[in-house]
């Protein structure tokens, strides 16, 4: 695992590329935002860390999409990040492939659920999946990304890397390693059980403050969105159990607390202490994903974010409408039919 690609070099991509730049890894870093792609050629990539904590400047090698083909020449690639909105997974995936190594493999570094996506390219045998835990961060210009979050430790791990049947293999570990250059990474045995846990998270937050405006500390503040919030992620967790997943500790939250807060005074009163604990540990300017890509006029991921937990919902027999009402709000909103505001929420939890 001593040659590294990302596709997509992003917030979470640009940052992990940084730093294994920094630490000397053989590190090709693939974008399709030209001005980007660029800079890095130019300047490299800027992280700022929270209170310094995960900061570097670096010269990185970076490559336009359209330029990949460059890589034939080279030796192949170990090891291919794939960091690109859920959207995009399969070109991403059909994209770096030929460059790998006969005993390469990719990783899915994103939001959402997408080693199946992956796997239906390069087959089950080459896929591994992370799940990003505690790194929040956000690309603010071409060049240059904010970590919005304070670095993980052994019990809050930044990054989870796994294999999709549940061993903990040598490429793991080794994988595992690289991740650790720029935050603390577990190999876990229970991958779908940290990719549900980490969805509820993005589900109970980033379409929240995407249909908001919010940034995350306005979001936690403010009770209404709070409140939905909380609805959001107690029917998650309850979809991802109906599903057979054991759920993991994330986000400074107690998953159990946060199952029953729906029907329980006492656990939502719990856990909405424990959100704010979360939030104030969180930078002012701190914006989940969604909200960054609406803000910027993008596609968001909310399909593969709040639409996945209502598809799986539904085929449970649990109530997702919330899920499907944010889901159905952020699409309009993308369509240019609505605007990002507070006054949405009324429509949603009525």
């Amino acid at each position: 695992m001593t040659r590294v690609c990302i596709v997509g070099a992003g917030a979470v991509g640009g940052y992990v590329g940084a730093h294994l730049s920094r630490a000397g890894v053989d590190t090709v870093l693939v974008d399709a935002w030209p001005e980007h792609v660029e800079t890095l050629r130019r300047q490299g990539i800027s992280v700022s860390g929270m209170n310094g904590a995960g900061s570097v400047d670096i010269p990185v090698r970076a490559l336009h999409i359209g330029d990949i083909h460059q890589l034939v020449r080279e030796r192949p690639i170990d090891v291919a990040f794939i960091a690109v909105k859920s959207y995009d997974t399969l070109w991403a995936t059909q994209l770096v492939l030929p460059y790998l190594a006969p005993n390469g493999c990719l990783v899915s570094l994103q939001n959402g659920i997408n080693e199946d996506a992956i796997a239906s390219v390069a087959g089950w045998g080459r896929t591994l999946g992370c799940s990003v835990s505690a790194l929040a961060a956000e690309l603010v210009a071409p060049g240059h990304i904010v970590r919005n979050s304070p670095l993980g430790d052994e019990k809050k791990p930044g990054m989870r890397i796994g294999e999709v049947h549940g061993r903990v293999t040598p490429r793991a570990e080794l994988i595992g390693g690289l991740l650790a250059h720029g935050d603390s990474c577990k190999v876990t045995h229970n991958l779908w059980g940290e990719r549900w846990s980490k969805l509820t998270i993005n589900a109970m937050r980033n379409g929240v403050c995407a249909l908001t405006g919010l940034t995350g500390k306005q979001r936690d503040n403010n009770d209404v969105a709070r409140n939905l919030s909380i609805r959001l992620g107690s029917s998650c967790i309850r979809v991802g159990r109906a599903l057979g997943l054991a759920l993991e500790p994330v986000g400074g939250l107690d998953l159990d607390l946060l199952a029953r807060s729906d029907d329980d005074p006492a656990a939502f009163d719990a856990i909405t202490e424990m959100i704010m604990a979360v939030a104030n540990s969180r930078s002012d300017a701190q914006r989940p994903s969604m909200g960054q890509d609406i803000g910027k006029g993008r596609r968001t991921e909310t399909n593969d974010i709040n639409g996945l937990v209502a598809r799986r919902g539904g085929e449970v027999g649990i109530d997702v409408t919330l899920h499907q009402r944010v889901n159905e709000t952020i699409q309009r909103i993308e369509r240019g039919e609505l605007t990002p505001s507070p006054d949405l929420l009324k429509a949603i939890v009525a």
